[in-house]
């Protein structure tokens, strides 16, 4: 085999571990480190060897761009502009105009850039103006609240005066700090000066109590970049192991339950009156096509051997039991109070994006549940704010 066929097989091989440990046992933070490591650890381990492997019979020449960050809007008010990828939204700063109502997406912890695909054009079609905030995912809760901020800021002296958030998993955290910190909002989310008036919070599977997976984010990683390269169509695999090289990871200790982070975020209350909707995932078991899939993956054979691809399964099919919606818990999803609660059997980004990279864990066949609840609150909203 070639190199680039095994960069292309390793590629195959990271989509399909990126899935293992969202569907690991919670109770693996207690591991005993005396015994074998679980199956998944070690695939990791075996994946970046003999990618790492593939890489250096190679020689390259040119660098990857860097992805986008900031406040970006559609490049048009078409649904299709909306459904395309980060980098071919345009910076708000470039943009013609500047709307004075919108909706603010705003991602989570290693996010590829595709989380939003489905639910934009969903919005722009139902006449929502969109705009997505991006920022560097896996730095430290804080700084990205605080390039929020500045972003914020900046749009609202352009004419940007309501929001409505919605936050995917660690973009709730990046987003509550910031209504709530000292030098943000400070809990006055409705006339605060400088910033836009917040009239909705919707928390998409964010993890207020933290998330056990934060400790083994490197697969998430693996994720995002492969996606990346895939959604780019630059099939340059360098980006496969850019988690090696992309900084510390910050955002991962932030996210742990306990964290001096999480426990500070936690004594803060939720902004009076702000409506809060939450969308959480609980998923009711693997689905046995997708573990067939795995079973039968000649990949994971060789990196891991019969025996640990057996464990792999087994800690797959106990993902339900565990970790709710693969990732962040049904308790911690649903810890902050509010009567607008709905749960739904998907994983934690099937809740509002369709992927075929999340099959194991089941989404629903009518597309992501999450966006019809969103789209009917964000219509109520409207028809109030226009009385």
């Amino acid at each position: 085999m070639g190199p680039l066929s095994k960069i292309v097989a390793g590629c195959v091989g990271a989509l399909l571990l990126a899935i293992a440990p969202a569907c690991g046992r919670a109770g693996a933070d207690t591991h005993d480190q005396t015994t074998d490591p679980p199956a998944w650890r070690e695939a990791m381990r075996k994946f970046e060897q003999k990618l790492d492997d593939a890489l250096g019979e190679l020689t390259w020449t040119e660098s990857k761009a860097e992805p986008v960050a900031g406040m970006l809007i559609p490049a048009d008010d078409t649904p299709q502009a909306a459904a395309r990828i980060p980098s071919q939204w345009t910076p708000l700063a470039d943009a013609p105009a500047t709307p004075a109502r919108a909706v603010l997406l705003i991602h989570g912890l290693d996010e590829p850039g595709d989380i939003w695909m489905d639910l934009a054009p969903a919005l722009v079609e139902a006449g929502h103006p969109v705009l997505r905030f991006d920022y560097p995912n896996d730095q430290r809760v804080h700084d990205s609240a605080r390039m929020l901020l500045e972003a914020l800021r900046r749009a609202h002296d352009a004419g940007l005066r309501d929001i409505t958030i919605i936050a995917h998993s660690m973009g709730g955290l990046v987003s509550f700090d910031a209504l709530t910190r000292d030098d943000g909002y400070a809990g006055d989310f409705a006339a605060h000066e400088g910033l836009p008036r917040v009239t909705r919070f919707i928390a998409v599977g964010v993890p207020w109590n933290g998330s056990p997976w934060a400790r083994y984010r490197a697969l998430a990683e693996i994720r995002e970049q492969v996606t990346r390269m895939v959604l780019e169509e630059s099939w340059d695999p360098r980006p496969a192991l850019d988690y090696r090289r992309d900084g510390s990871g910050q955002a991962g200790p932030d996210l742990m339950p306990g964290s001096a982070l999480i426990t500070e975020l936690q004594a803060r209350p939720w902004p009076e009156a702000l409506p809060i909707t939450t969308l959480v995932g609980h998923i009711s078991r693997p689905d046995p096509a997708g573990l067939e899939q795995l079973a039968d993956s000649k990949l994971l054979l060789e990196l891991l051997g019969q025996e640990k691809l057996d464990s792999l399964l087994a800690d797959l099919g106990q993902a339900a039991a565990d970790l709710g919606d693969g990732v962040v818990s049904v308790n911690s999803a649903g810890a902050r109070a509010t009567d607008d609660l709905h749960t739904f059997k998907v994983n934690h980004r099937a809740l509002i994006r369709h992927s075929p990279l999340d099959f194991v864990t089941g989404q629903e066949p009518g597309g992501p549940p999450g966006i019809a609840v969103i789209l009917e609150r964000l219509e109520a909203d409207r028809a109030q704010q226009d009385q």
